[in-house]
């Protein structure tokens, strides 16, 4: 399997998106467990975010569907819960996920479009 495209920009893609799923995993499971600890955030967002870049070959409802089944288990794993428990962390994780995404895609757009003509 050959990786399309140079080193550096999968490498930083991947970084964003290992930080952006375990900021959202910690707040997934912050809202749904109460205090725990960001360490055990870490265990989740990278090893979901590899996904894409290891499974580029396949069809993404494939990849979002080993994804999922691989958040549900993590948060399993990772935070000794049940797996009725895992299973509403893991929706509430793909909750935050989404939407975040959206506000963060919205605010790339807005500043894309740059600032204002002055007025003539």
């Amino acid at each position: 399997m050959a990786l399309l495209g140079e080193l550096t920009p999968i490498v930083g893609t991947y970084l964003l998106l290992a930080s952006f799923l375990t900021l959202t995993a910690h707040i997934a499971a912050r809202n749904f467990l109460g205090s725990v600890p960001f360490t055990r955030a870490l265990a989740i967002g990278p090893a979901i975010a590899i996904l894409p870049f290891v499974l580029q070959q396949y069809v993404g409802v494939l990849i979002v569907a080993i994804a999922v089944a691989l958040d549900l288990s993590l948060f399993h794993i990772v935070y000794r819960i049940k797996w009725r428990t895992a299973g509403f962390v893991t929706a509430i994780h793909i909750l935050v996920s989404f939407l975040g995404s959206i506000v963060i895609g919205g605010i790339v757009y807005l500043v894309s479009l740059g600032p204002p003509a002055p007025p003539s």
